[in-house]
């Protein structure tokens, strides 16, 4: 029974396929970044925060550069973005970093309302086109339309009237979205003010002549850049690692952390199922869900850790096969067990009585990631010895009532 069990497409124990496998987990939703020279290196930093926060699940992936304009040819933006969510159809946020280019190397101190709403309104309109794009291909996506910080002065113009203008668009951005079913936007203005406050050295004319500490009820302040600390040598646009670890943080703050709360996976009866792991195929798990009672039972169908002598028989199986059993609570996409060893019976049988330590033998915590896959950590205690095993279920029969059950 247990062979027919967890063997995946009646494969023998002695053809098991090996896989190699990341001790980490498998599963993930994916993060795809696309935009200018501020996307890519915010990919690094964006997976850090998220694993930092609890997402060890989600993957941040590649960015490419873009200006708006290149994102609407479909020769290359947009193609590209076809292709990428044709290639990663679990991706569920698209991260747009696009629309500073467009205006920041156009913008003159001079301009008027006019020029706002002419040329703000055309960024617009085309970020909408990018965003309607994306959702014709996949309607549930999320898209983040991410906004800059203060920049540093550059040649024209004071950073009150650089920041007048990046205000004025974040402003239409902000209404986009309010319209737009699909679309977020941050806006981060202040943010690296916030983060680093000012050290008082006048690295421009601009920069205040004294201190202001990080967190410093004045800041935000519009008529201020950025801090100098937050940016390359020589470069006005383009922050130092740090920099854009704290841009991240924000948009961490403003949006992922809610959007990533809603996508959390709920434990729930439509996962009572066999799973294994196919790098050990013949192995596995029986695995029920009590919803009333918020607790799960799991059955192991496992192997001693060293194979018995060859002289050692069993009357019935053999003499290296083990079973454990596992219960405990279960809460959102985690369950917390308990290992129990019970032993000391023999088959169909009332005497001898089998005997069950309840401080149990180790814990188990299962981890899933959705409805068809999930990660196993435990550690038993009388072995002294600890693991992850991936698990999938062997049969896809109770995936959408679980998706039902889940979507409640």
């Amino acid at each position: 029974m247990l062979r027919k069990l967890f063997s995946h497409k009646k494969l023998a124990i002695s053809t098991i396929l090996v896989l190699l496998l990341s001790p980490t987990y498998l599963h993930a939703d994916r993060i795809i970044v696309v935009g200018d020279s501020w996307a890519k290196p915010m990919v690094v930093p964006l997976q850090e925060i998220l694993a930092k926060n609890g997402h060890k699940n989600i993957i941040v992936h590649e960015a490419r550069s873009w200006s708006r304009s290149s994102l609407l040819a479909y020769t290359t933006g947009l193609d590209w973005i076809s292709r990428r969510l044709e290639q990663y159809p679990d991706t569920t946020i698209m991260h747009l970093s696009i629309g500073g280019n467009d205006w920041l190397y156009e913008w003159k101190p001079d301009w008027t309302d006019r020029y706002y709403n002419s040329y703000f309104g055309e960024v617009i309109n085309n970020v909408e086109t990018i965003a309607d794009h994306i959702l014709s291909i996949q309607p549930s996506m999320q898209i983040l339309w991410s906004s800059y910080d203060y920049f540093r002065p550059k040649n024209a113009g004071s950073p009150a009237q650089m920041n007048a203008a990046q205000d004025a668009i974040n402003a239409l951005a902000a209404q986009l979205a309010l319209k737009k079913p699909g679309l977020s936007f941050v806006n981060l203005n202040g943010t690296l003010q916030t983060a680093y406050g000012f050290d008082g050295i006048a690295h421009t004319k601009f920069d205040p002549p004294s201190p202001i500490a990080p967190g410093d009820p004045s800041l935000p302040d519009p008529t201020l850049p950025s801090p100098h600390v937050a940016f390359k040598p020589n470069d006005t646009e383009h922050l130092t690692e740090d920099g854009y670890k704290a841009i991240v943080q924000r948009q961490y703050d403003l949006f992922y952390a809610a959007a990533l709360a809603e996508q959390a996976f709920q434990i729930n009866p439509g996962l009572n199922d066999a799973w294994y792991n196919p790098a050990t195929n013949g192995q596995g798990f029986l695995i029920t869900v009590f919803p009333t009672r918020k607790e799960i039972f799991l059955a192991w169908f496992t192997f001693d850790t060293e194979r018995p002598p060859e002289d050692v028989t069993a009357k019935l199986g053999e003499p290296g096969h083990r079973w454990l059993t596992a219960q405990g609570p279960y809460e959102g996409d985690t369950a917390n067990l308990t290992i129990f060893v019970t032993e000391g019976g023999v088959f169909d049988a009332a005497e001898p009585a089998v005997s069950t330590d309840l401080d149990g033998d180790g814990t188990l915590t299962i981890e899933f990631a959705d409805c068809t896959e999930g990660l196993v950590s435990y550690e038993i205690t009388s072995l002294g010895i600890s693991g992850e095993i991936f698990i999938q279920r062997i049969s896809p029969d109770n995936i959408s009532l679980c998706e039902t059950l889940g979507a409640q």
